[in-house]
């Protein structure tokens, strides 16, 4: 029998469990002038952003999204996304219509909407210029354009990608209305990234873009689960999802433990679980950190703590507001308000991850 679960970044298995957040995506890009033009997926490592990323990429590039003139573009985040964008454009038959004259020989003029410029395949143009063309070509033939990055980063490359991406969402259609150019961005990444990169001078659009955090699995949905693809009965499965905290990568290791190693008992196979969340996801989320936000989290490893606790064991105690704050945007610390003024750990087993080897 196959694993239903999986340890693979941005598969779901067999056991998925539907958040139903990319809903607000499809409802919003469905208006002729949506509300929003860009979103963020953001949370903590392993807490689904992929997952969530890779569901709404795929949802538009479907047969009937493509029918209704959806182009998607899924963009490395580790290379340049402007070349790679172009390269893109450069293959969509409405471009290489435009780009291909048997009369002009390689050399015509178009009227692009918003833009006249001559496109000659013989000239070198500035990046910039390219992307605003082509896409305008697409534009025209009445194209709706998605730009899909996955773990996003702050680059040069990544910055000078946001820049230009801002003009062409200025740029409006030749119409009575002054409809703005349909093309939209979908981008996954972490807190720290997210905010890097919306500080970058000229990028406030980015900064000040939609967001959609990913949030925990709620334990009967887990349970349910459990109980389906494991034979695990309702008490125990209730239970063994508990341990998880709703944590999406620890829900997915937790299943595939079981699958493989229920023989050997439930001791072994929790063991066993926290070793790869340990290895495959814990020791990375750390190293991203900055000591200010270690101080904290090795504070509260035992335990939850009220904010005069940890200030009582703090070393710069003045700095507690901040990191305390981004510890929280991340979703590595409790922002419920009925915790409010306590600070605790969110994700299952973390704490004891830092007692033992941080």
């Amino acid at each position: 029998m196959k694993n239903p679960f999986t340890h693979t970044p941005g598969r779901v298995g067999d056991a998925i469990i539907v958040t139903n957040l990319e809903e607000v995506v499809y409802e919003n890009f469905s208006y002729d002038q949506p509300s929003e033009c860009v979103y963020k997926i953001t949370g903590i490592r392993g807490s689904g952003k992929t997952v969530l990323f890779g569901n709404i990429i795929r949802h538009y590039k479907s047969a009937e999204m493509k029918a209704e003139g959806w182009l998607v573009y899924d963009l490395s985040s580790a290379r340049n996304p402007i070349s790679t964008l172009i390269s893109y454009l450069m293959l969509e038959p409405e471009v290489k219509k435009a780009l291909v004259s048997e009369k002009t020989k390689l050399s015509i003029s178009l009227p692009v909407v918003g833009i006249n410029a001559g496109i000659d395949t013989k000239t070198e143009y500035d990046d910039e210029v390219r992307v605003e063309q082509l896409v305008g070509v697409l534009v025209k033939a009445k194209k709706k354009i998605l730009i899909g990055i996955d773990d996003i980063a702050k680059t040069d490359e990544m910055a000078e990608f946001c820049s230009v991406y801002a003009k062409l969402i200025r740029n409006t259609m030749d119409n009575k209305e002054q409809t703005p150019w349909p093309v939209y961005l979908i981008c996954s990444g972490v807190y720290q990234n997210f905010y890097e990169l919306g500080e970058v001078p000229n990028l406030t659009f980015f900064k000040r873009a939609a967001e959609l955090k990913t949030e925990p699995f709620g334990v009967p949905a887990m349970a349910i689960k459990y109980e389906d693809m494991l034979g695990l009965e309702e008490d125990a499965a209730i239970s063994y999802a508990k341990e998880t905290k709703g944590f999406a990568y620890a829900y997915q290791v937790f299943g595939s433990a079981y699958f493989q190693d229920k023989d050997k008992g439930m001791e072994y196979v929790i063991k066993h679980a926290k070793s790869e969340l340990f290895a495959q996801c814990y020791e990375k989320i750390w190293k991203e950190l900055p000591e200010g936000q270690r101080e904290i989290l090795r504070i509260v490893a035992d335990g939850p703590k009220k904010r005069k606790e940890v200030l009582d064991e703090m070393k710069n105690k003045g700095s507690y507001q901040v990191y305390s704050t981004a510890l929280k945007n991340m979703g590595l610390l409790s922002s419920d308000p009925e915790s409010y003024g306590v600070a605790e750990i969110t994700l299952p087993f973390f704490g004891e991850y830092i007692q033992k080897y941080c």
